[in-house]
């Protein structure tokens, strides 16, 4: 399926936030021609990055692959800028990276002769752009979209380093919903777990500082072992009497917060082998 070398450049990339420089910076490292990135207004960017500024990008005729790097809400707007665009070609591959749309939102240009498809990174890119271009390789992207576009988008994928995975264009939600729940609510929580540390009298940046070796740990037991057989504390053990203690000591929402993530872990910790008796209790306890 892969494309050969010379169909996936020049590249040019539409989005000048951190998933476009860094993106621009990690093909630039895997010898791929970036033509520019493209945005709205001035920012500093990495050095060997071309910035360009306008309603369209003035590489757009010259490149064969063209990446929108731009928020969901951003993404109608900017394929109506790119359908008016006089430099835009049939033969061209576009991009886009949402992990919640499909390619359908680039349909406009489909209509124009554009092969059409996403390009999902399942990875959290940080603000700098040197640091997010790293974690690019070795994460995995999530394709979709037409043959010819899918092809391209898996030969960009494997010169990056990356691990591309084909995913039926319905499932896009779900598989979105997931990727926040190991990603952006594991920062939530870890927000939550701060908070309640500063409760008991711990200070911000300390409880901070205890707790992320914790969760490095976890996921380390997670990688060995599977979320089950690493799974451990109170619900694991079946310690209803810890359970109920921190009940009580929490406000309202927090101990509904707790409740919630509880009855989870208990699917997991009855996965693992927990009894019936004693999960049983555990679940009694967290519809209260």
């Amino acid at each position: 399926m892969a494309a050969a070398p010379a169909a996936i450049a020049p590249v040019g990339i539409v989005g000048s936030g951190r998933a476009g420089l860094g993106l621009a910076l990690a093909l630039r490292r895997a010898r791929i021609r970036v033509a520019g990135v493209h945005g709205r207004r001035e920012r500093p960017v990495p050095r060997g990055v071309k910035l360009t500024l306008g309603v369209t990008p003035p590489w757009l005729p010259d490149v064969r692959v063209v990446l929108l790097a731009v928020r969901d809400d951003a993404l109608a707007p900017c394929v109506n800028d790119l359908a008016h665009a006089p430099g835009f070609g049939r033969g061209q591959v576009v991009l886009h990276l949402s992990g919640a749309l499909t390619h359908d939102v680039l349909r406009p240009l489909q209509a124009l002769g554009a092969a059409t498809g996403s390009m999902h990174p399942l990875m959290t890119v940080g603000a700098d752009p040197a640091q997010a271009s790293r974690h690019f390789r070795g994460a995995t992207f999530v394709l979709e979209g037409d043959l010819d576009a899918v092809a391209v988008a898996d030969a960009l994928v494997r010169r990056l380093g990356g691990v591309p995975i084909l995913l039926a264009p319905e499932h896009k939600p779900v598989y979105h919903a997931g990727a926040v729940f190991a990603s952006n609510y594991v920062v939530t929580m870890l927000a939550v777990a701060a908070r309640l540390l500063g409760d008991a009298g711990i200070g911000r940046e300390a409880a901070v500082a205890a707790l992320l070796p914790l969760t490095r740990a976890t996921l380390d037991n997670v990688a060995a072992a599977g979320p089950a057989g690493a799974l451990t504390g109170p619900v694991s053990r079946g310690d209803v009497a810890t359970l109920r203690r921190h009940l009580a000591a929490l406000r309202h929402q927090d101990a509904e917060l707790y409740r919630a993530v509880g009855r989870e872990t208990l699917r997991l910790a009855k996965e693992a082998g927990l009894d019936e008796e004693k999960a049983g209790r555990i679940a009694e306890l967290f519809r209260e």
